[in-house]
């Protein structure tokens, strides 16, 4: 966790007294914008920048970030940074390289520092997915999403809609800032959330396969998948089998029956697909970010609690509302809980997301 203690105090600068969730001491409704993918990449992101309170906080994020960012990262990796940032758009492919450029014009932050800030969010984030069938047919997707500081990240959760001409082509759950997706949903096709997997010294790793240009962020292609892959079953090849920078875990749901994965990857390829399979009595999938082969240590068993849950709900009372205590229950939400999202692909309209807030533990609100 000391990772994810790190991005707090980098990410601390860039909330602050920012307040865009409705309320504290409450599970709340995150703030939702839209992003116009017909617009020029750079401009993707600027609505978001002009946002009245993060406006108030430009000058003071300028005066801060780098100090703040390098003290999270290694020495040894400030050149490849430069490398990177140098000429952005020779490894990182566009609409994101042209997005963080945006980005970084409006805010005033350096280019480099909203690269690292990507990639800080990219591999460091510890998390709870579970895709459930109910007995009508229906899958369901909810997730918790587990970071350090999380009082300050809270605070800058927003849901986004990428559209085209009018029409929204995929929605996220994101953080201000960031240019990748962590959860998302393609309407009436798929769902989407990514879980941590123990990557070791990932700074160098990551960083030299980006210089290499022999892989992908994680949550660019996430991304990607939202936006181009038109099935569930596409979806699944796509998170499967393209080179990564790191390990990870996809979790992905469909919008019909039996359509629920965990994908257990290394950054070459797809380790393991473990299925949904109702017909079996597995009626649902639940990853946190250990192998689901092996047990999870026993001073971060999250999965213990969540699957009874599940159990005592039962296949027949799974719904939103369900999933949600379910994801509320103590160590499944903790105090490093910023955001839990609910989401069914055949039904897009139900996709929300709700800041967690610790003082809301002990009695959560159903959505």
């Amino acid at each position: 966790m000391e990772s994810c203690r790190a991005l707090g105090l980098v990410l601390s600068l860039c909330v602050l007294s920012v307040s865009l969730a409705l309320g504290a001491g409450r599970d709340v409704p995150v703030k939702r914008y839209v992003v116009n993918l017909d617009a020029a990449p750079e401009e993707h992101f600027v609505p978001m920048c002009q946002d009245p309170d993060i406006q108030a906080l430009i000058p003071m994020l300028r005066k801060d970030a780098k100090d703040m960012i390098t003290s999270l990262v290694p020495e040894e990796v400030l050149p490849l940074v430069d490398v990177l940032t140098a000429d952005l758009d020779q490894y990182l492919p566009q609409p994101f390289a042209g997005e963080m450029r945006g980005i970084a014009n409006c805010t005033g932050i350096d280019l480099g520092e909203i690269v690292i800030l990507n990639l800080a969010y990219d591999l460091t984030a510890f998390c709870t997915s579970i895709v459930a069938q109910d007995d009508k047919g229906t899958i369901w997707h909810g997730r918790n999403l587990d970071y350090g500081f999380g009082d300050f990240l809270r605070n800058i959760t927003v849901m986004v809609d990428f559209q085209t001409k009018g029409q929204t082509l995929y929605t996220s759950t994101s953080y201000l800032g960031y240019v990748g997706a962590l959860t998302g949903q393609r309407p009436n096709k798929f769902t989407i959330t990514v879980d941590e997997r123990n990557q070791g010294a990932w700074w160098m790793n990551a960083l030299e396969a980006l210089l290499n240009r022999k892989a992908s962020l994680v949550s660019f292609l996430v991304r990607e998948t939202l936006a181009e892959a038109d099935s569930y079953d596409a979806a699944i090849q796509k998170l499967a089998y393209t080179q990564l920078i790191a390990p990870v875990y996809f979790i992905v749901g469909g919008a019909n029956v039996a359509e629920g994965a965990v994908i257990t990857r290394d950054r070459e390829s797809a380790l393991d697909i473990w299925m949904m399979n109702p017909a079996q009595g597995r009626w649902f999938v639940l990853e946190t970010n250990y192998d689901h082969w092996t047990e999870p240590p026993a001073d971060d068993n999250r999965r213990m609690p969540a699957t009874k849950a599940m159990n005592a709900t039962g296949q027949a009372g799974i719904n939103a509302s369900s999933m949600f205590q379910v994801l509320s229950v103590p160590h499944v939400l903790n105090k490093g809980t910023t955001y839990t999202a609910i989401m069914s692909a055949a039904q897009p309209q139900v996709y929300n997301t709700w800041v967690r807030w610790p003082e809301g533990q002990a009695s959560a609100q159903s959505p």
